[in-house]
């Protein structure tokens, strides 16, 4: 049985650049950077104000950040 054009494993699909599996992994990579920052100033947020004194931080600097963070 011959294979179909584009198929995984077939040097055509390979030589025309980056394959879908590239690519899906790439995009997945790029949405799971713009999340981290919303999880991790949530986290920060829950804190209270003297561990994040204890840290260097100061609560406003967190709440605008978690407000000016695209979605």
């Amino acid at each position: 049985m011959a294979a179909a054009y584009g198929e995984i494993g077939i040097a055509a699909a390979a030589s025309r650049g980056h394959g879908v599996v590239r690519r899906a992994v790439a995009r997945m990579n790029h949405v799971r950077e713009r999340q981290m920052p919303r999880y991790v100033n949530g986290y920060q947020l829950a804190l209270d104000d003297a561990s994040l004194a204890t840290f260097g931080f100061d609560r406003e600097t967190f709440e605008r950040a978690a407000f000016s963070a695209p979605l």
